[in-house]
C-alpha cells in the first residue's frame, strides 16, 4: 500500500532536486513543423516550375501571334502589289487598245481621220442628211506641186507641209465639219447642213488662209508657197452610193487642176 504512493511522490521529488524537465509535446512538434514546411516548399517549387511552363507557353503563343500577324502582312502586301500589277496591265492594254483604235482610224502623219474613217463618216453622214433632208457637201483637195517641194526642199520638209496642212484644216473649220487625209497629198471634208454656195466660200477662206501662212515646212518667211486644187459636190438624188458622191468630187477636183490649179471647182 506505501509502494504506490512512494513512486507517485518520485517525479515530484526529482523536480525538487533541480532536475530539467523533458516536454514530450515540444520533441513531436518539431518533426512535423519541418515536414509541412518541405511540403509547402515543394508547392512553392512545384508552382514556380509551372508558372515557368505558363510563361514558357505564352511566349511561345505569343511568337506565333507575331509570326502569323507578320505573314499576314506579307501576305497582304504581296496581294496588294499584285492587285497593283493586275491594275497597271489593265490600264496599258486599254491604252494599248485605245492607240490601235485610234490607229486604225487616225492618219500618223497629220493626226486627222485616216481614209477608213472618213468613209464610214461618209455612209453616216449621207444616210442622216437624207433622212433629216438637210444639205450635205463634200470637198476633196489635193495640195499643189508637193512633188516640186519634196525635190527642193527634202522629203522630211514636204511631210511637214503636210502636217501643218492638217493642223490648219483642224483649226478653221466647224466642230461639226470632219477634215480628213486620203493619201499623200489629198485631203477630204465633209460639210454638214452646208450648200454648195457655202462650201465654195468654205474653200476660198481656206486659199486666203493657206496664202498667209508664211512659214510652210519650217522655213523662213515666204521660202515656201502651198496652194491647193479643190472639187466641191453637193450630196443629190443621182448621189446613192458613198462611192458615187467622192467619184463626183474627185471628178471636180481634175477639173481645177485641168483649169491651172490653186482653185476650186464646184459641180
Amino acid at each position: 500500500m506505501l509502494a504506490a504512493p512512494a513512486l507517485l511522490a518520485l517525479p515530484m521529488f526529482a523536480q525538487a532536486a533541480g532536475a530539467p524537465p523533458a516536454p514530450p509535446l515540444a520533441v513531436a512538434t518539431v518533426p512535423v513543423l519541418a515536414g509541412v514546411g518541405a511540403l509547402l516548399m515543394a508547392a512553392l517549387l512545384w508552382c514556380g516550375y509551372r508558372l515557368g511552363q505558363q510563361r514558357m507557353q505564352l511566349a511561345r503563343l505569343m511568337q506565333d501571334a507575331e509570326r502569323q500577324a507578320r505573314d499576314g502582312r506579307q501576305a497582304a502586301e504581296r496581294l496588294a502589289a499584285a492587285e497593283q500589277a493586275v491594275a497597271e496591265l489593265e490600264l496599258q492594254m486599254q491604252q494599248q487598245a485605245e492607240s490601235f483604235a485610234r490607229l486604225a482610224h487616225e492618219d500618223d502623219l497629220s493626226g486627222l481621220p485616216n481614209r477608213r474613217a472618213f468613209d464610214d463618216a461618209l455612209s453616216r453622214q449621207m444616210a442622216a442628211s437624207r433622212r433629216s433632208e438637210r444639205p450635205l457637201c463634200l470637198v476633196v483637195l489635193s495640195i499643189d506641186h508637193l512633188k516640186q517641194i519634196n525635190a527642193a526642199w527634202s522629203r522630211a520638209v514636204g511631210d511637214l507641209v503636210l502636217c501643218e496642212v492638217g493642223e490648219l484644216l483642224r483649226r478653221s473649220l466647224r466642230a461639226s465639219d470632219m477634215p480628213a487625209r486620203l493619201g499623200n497629198k489629198e485631203f477630204a471634208i465633209l460639210l454638214g447642213d452646208t450648200t454648195l454656195a457655202d462650201a465654195e466660200m468654205v474653200c476660198q477662206r481656206l486659199q486666203r488662209l493657206f496664202g498667209q501662212y508664211g512659214e510652210w515646212g519650217g522655213r523662213g518667211e515666204g521660202e515656201i508657197a502651198v496652194t491647193f486644187s479643190a472639187g466641191a459636190v453637193q450630196m443629190g438624188d443621182a448621189d446613192q452610193a458613198p462611192v458615187l458622191f467622192y467619184q463626183r468630187a474627185k471628178n471636180a477636183l481634175a477639173q481645177a487642176k485641168q483649169d491651172g490649179r490653186a482653185r476650186t471647182c464646184a459641180a
